[in-house]
């Protein structure tokens, strides 16, 4: 048997508090907002070194955009979520995709999915991944904003 636990369940250092669950449907409502994003996995990522955050959010944007329009999307998400986490908690956002097999893994091995669009947009995200070459080490950057 294994032992799951929510993302919302984990201690914060120093007598944090985690991010309360009613706050969760806005949070996945700002998500559900934003068009570009196709997939949103909660989990929560232990660094050494890193202050760590009350959430982390791996966030699949359309693999259409360039990676800078995707940076933007990162960016106008960040903007919208700020007044749900400000001025009690932080979040991190990080940008994923299945093209990055190693952290898409990582990702969803230890991630709580709380958002996905329709089947038929993930299928045609599948088929656009199909055409395009999977990220290897010397291109990997992985791109995180922190909303607090």
């Amino acid at each position: 048997m294994t032992n799951e636990r929510s993302f919302l369940d984990d201690p914060r250092p120093e007598g944090r508090e985690p991010i309360p669950a009613e706050r969760v449907p806005m949070l996945v409502s700002v998500f559900e907002q934003v068009e570009a994003v196709e997939v949103v996995l909660a989990f929560t990522v232990r660094a050494e070194g890193v202050m760590q955050s009350d959430a982390t959010f791996g966030v699949w944007i359309d693999e259409a955009l360039q990676h800078e329009d995707k940076l933007e999307t990162m960016r106008q998400l960040a903007a919208r979520l700020h007044p749900i986490v400000n001025p009690d908690y932080y979040l991190d956002l990080m940008l994923i995709t299945p093209r990055d097999a190693m952290l898409w893994q990582m990702a969803t091995e230890n991630g709580d999915p709380i958002f996905a669009r329709e089947e038929e947009s993930i299928q045609a995200q599948l088929r656009i991944l199909q055409t395009l070459p999977p990220i290897n080490d010397d291109e990997r950057d992985i791109d995180v904003m922190r909303v607090m």
